[in-house]
């Protein structure tokens, strides 16, 4: 069981509602086509910077002195946003993007 201490970074950024208008009207002015798409599993696919340890599921057969060592994030766990948004900044910035102001 994670302990509350050993969370680390939990905090991820979500954009303002400001900067989400400015861009649909930028996009609106230069008859630009937006897309939106919601991504299935998102947070089970990012990497792990630290090591996380769990008990196995109900069900699962592992000796009592065994645990489980994860290699990617999982949905519950207290990191994955924070987690998958480093993963997703690093791609970006990777691709030539910058981040605009307080977003």
């Amino acid at each position: 069981m994670q302990m509350p201490w050993e969370y680390g970074n939990t905090y991820s950024p979500t954009s303002r509602f400001a900067a989400v208008r400015t861009i649909i009207a930028m996009a609106a002015q230069e008859g630009m086509d937006l897309f939106h798409w919601d991504i299935q599993g998102v947070f089970c696919t990012s990497d792990i910077n630290t090591e996380i340890y769990m008990q196995p599921p109900t069900g699962y057969a592992l000796p009592d002195w065994q645990c489980l060592k994860l290699k990617k994030s999982l949905y519950r766990l207290w990191q994955s946003s924070a987690l998958f948004y480093e993963n997703l900044e690093r791609w970006m910035l990777d691709y030539g993007f910058t981040p605009i102001g307080p977003d």
